[in-house]
Order: structure tokens, then sequence, then C-alpha cells
């Protein structure tokens, strides 16, 4: 859990990665403007997936703070919470020294 963002995991058996955005009424009344941090969501989460581990199902759903936040501070904050998970796999930069 971090000020904008609540995430949940567990392993599945498919063996596929599964991704769900919860934004309930309480962050906002609005359709529009659950829907719109939905997509800020999905964004945020793009640059990430090739970086995780496959057979999950992960749920984030948004805080009431979620909603002033823009998409870089989403990104900080997911990539946080998922590597506080031990989820984000950190791959090794190739050795550019020969």
């Amino acid at each position: 859990m971090s000020r904008l963002l609540i995430l949940a995991w567990l392993p599945n058996d498919i063996a596929k990665l599964r991704i769900g955005f919860v934004v309930s009424k309480r962050v906002s009344k609005h359709a529009v403007d659950r829907n719109y941090i939905k997509r800020l969501l999905s964004e945020a989460m793009r640059a990430t997936l090739p970086q995780l581990p496959i057979g999950l199902d992960i749920v984030i759903s948004a805080r009431q703070q979620a909603t002033t936040a823009d998409l870089r501070t989403l990104e900080q904050d997911l990539c946080a919470l998922l590597r506080r998970a031990h989820l984000l796999e950190v791959k090794p930069e190739a050795d550019t020294h020969s």
C-alpha cells in the first residue's frame, strides 16, 4: 500500500499475467473520472509489463489521492509497489565494457 495505490496479487493456474484496475466511487463519483484514472494506470503499467513474471493475477486499486496525480507520479508509485512486493524482475544491464 502506498499513498496513491493499493497492490494485491495471487498466483494463478493458467500461466498468464492478468492485471485489473479498481477505482471505486469513493475515489470519484463521476464515471468519466474513474475511467480516466484507469487509463492512466494502464499506461503507467505498460512499461513494466515485460519485467513482470507470468502466472499472477494482479489488482491495483486507486486511493483518493490518485485523482490529482499525473502519469509520471503513478508510474513511480506503481514501480515502487511492485519492487516492494518483489514482483518486478530487475533485468541485468548488458556489460558495455569489453
